[in-house]
């Protein structure tokens, strides 16, 4: 069934494969790849296939090994699953607002962004999503929640229901999951729906964002040909060591609940400022307001070495700004500035 939504060309690939592939023991010396002999362990090519840090994946967030793949970050899966599952001409679905690249992958390659709009209490329309798809037919269904900018987790149900009626990909992206309370993965509809994908990241919650770790989670048979078209070395050395590390860090249960702590007593704070317009709810590590004036808060909070990010251009989201919660000290900087904004 998945094959035969696979772009034929994506079926019938022969991947790039090196000496080392196959082999999984330990040599004592390695002469295949053409690599320089004098270095300090950096002067060898990365494990392809991430594999000590999928089995680390596999152990501390319970993701099966053989569901797993890793990319350079989740940009690298995004745009490697429009290449998988579309072709010029053909369509994807999203959902604005939203997180851009989904639009600025489909249309690199040539295809078709349709957008069905958030309602306005930015919850999904499903019921729109559903007819859109029988008429459009789109590859992919674009679904992330926690959602990038609103914040807002959509249910469970609502995402099954979507992904039952649709015949393509539903990908859910995940990325900001481990700030929301009493969150269900759409990881546990793949079993009933092997259609559905879920990305995941290690740049949020395990502040890795430099180390670009995505993390695609699917269906065997997803994995295996995601693994065929991505670069040969796409994870570098650094980076997989940096996820291990990551991903064994005791403290970052302890980080995550004082980022939510923080995001909740700083949109409190947000919501005794007279020239807030709306706080809205988040179960992310940021916060979305509106203001009166955007650009012009924007500016001045930016003339004090404090850069947050501009949402206006979203559709519903005029006049609105994005805060991520930072640390103690840099939302104390934030407050003293918000403190001082008289307009």
């Amino acid at each position: 069934m998945i094959e035969n939504l696979l772009n034929p060309w994506v079926r019938d690939l022969v991947p790039y494969s090196t000496a080392r592939d196959e082999f999984t023991g330990k040599a004592s010396v390695y002469l295949d790849a053409n690599e320089s002999w004098y270095g300090d362990g950096v002067n060898r090519y990365p494990d392809p296939f991430c594999r000590d840090l999928r089995r680390t994946i596999e152990r501390v967030l319970s993701i099966p090994f053989e569901m797993s793949a890793v990319g350079n970050g989740s940009d690298e899966v995004i745009d490697l699953l429009v290449r998988m599952f579309s072709a010029p001409g053909d369509s994807v679905m999203i959902s604005r607002p939203t997180y851009g690249t989904y639009s600025v992958f489909a249309r690199s390659h040539g295809v078709e962004v349709i957008d069905i709009p958030l309602l306005p209490s930015l919850e999904l329309d499903a019921d729109s999503i559903i007819r859109a798809i029988e008429e459009k037919k789109p590859k992919i269904v674009f679904i992330c929640s926690p959602n990038n900018p609103t914040g807002r987790v959509y249910p469970i149900e609502t995402i099954r229901r979507i992904a039952d009626s649709n015949p393509g990909i539903t990908a859910v992206d995940e990325a900001y999951s481990d700030f929301a309370e009493n969150f269900t993965s759409s990881i546990s509809l793949i079993d009933e729906n092997p259609r559905v994908v879920v990305l995941r990241t290690l740049s949020k919650a395990y502040g890795k964002a430099g180390a670009r770790l995505g993390i695609l989670v699917a269906c065997p048979e997803i994995q295996k040909a995601f693994m065929k078209m991505k670069a040969p070395y796409n994870v570098s050395l650094m980076s997989q060591r940096e996820g291990i590390k990551a991903l064994e860090d005791e403290g970052v249960e302890e980080r995550v609940k004082d980022t939510v702590i923080r995001r909740k007593s700083f949109s409190a704070y947000l919501s005794t400022l007279p020239y807030v317009i709306e706080v809205f709810p988040s179960e992310a590590n940021f916060i979305l307001i509106r203001v009166p004036d955007a650009a012009a808060l924007y500016d001045y909070l930016l003339a004090r070495g404090i850069v947050l990010r501009n949402r206006s251009s979203e559709p519903m989201l005029q006049n609105t700004l994005r805060i991520t919660i930072g640390s103690e000290e840099e939302m104390e900087e934030l407050k003293e500035a918000l403190d001082g904004y008289n307009r």
